[in-house]
């Protein structure tokens, strides 16, 4: 049995795992970073640490129109180790996170996710209630991103 943090991304339900995910940020200011690509909102000190802010939503469907920051989302921070807290990231969410306590299932529908959606994920976690979220192998993630920032 697994345990992931279950949160939204404009039209994606992705599931990231609580050895990464360690805390939900309710209320934070973003800095724009100039010349920064559109998934990328910009940085935001989290208890100390200064830490790139990223909206998935933008980033899997660049289509998706520019946000703008409500009372409705939060920050799911993750990475934020002692030895590994320049690897620290927060994504933007919008709603409440969900504990997922899940099996693994095999993503039988891997074709029709977006390229970038589809390398990074590893499967589908499920809640109670039956919705279907996407497993994100975080270390991929994090290549597919850090590939796309070294492009510019």
């Amino acid at each position: 049995m697994k345990i992931a943090q279950g949160i939204v991304c404009g039209s994606w339900a992705l599931a990231f795992s609580f050895d990464w995910a360690r805390q939900i940020v309710e209320e934070f200011e973003i800095s724009a970073i100039p010349k920064s690509p559109t998934w990328l909102l910009g940085a935001a000190n989290i208890e100390g640490n200064i830490m790139p802010v990223i909206d998935l939503a933008m980033y899997f469907s660049p289509t998706t129109a520019n946000l703008v920051v409500s009372p409705h989302q939060r920050l799911l921070v993750g990475g934020l180790t002692a030895a590994g807290a320049d690897d620290a990231v927060a994504l933007i969410f919008n709603g409440l996170p969900q504990q997922l306590n899940y099996e693994p299932q095999e993503l039988t529908y891997a074709g029709a996710l977006p390229a970038n959606l589809r390398e990074a994920c590893a499967g589908v976690a499920s809640d109670l209630s039956g919705r279907n979220f996407l497993e994100i192998n975080i270390e991929k993630l994090m290549v597919v991103l850090a590939d796309e920032l070294s492009l510019l």
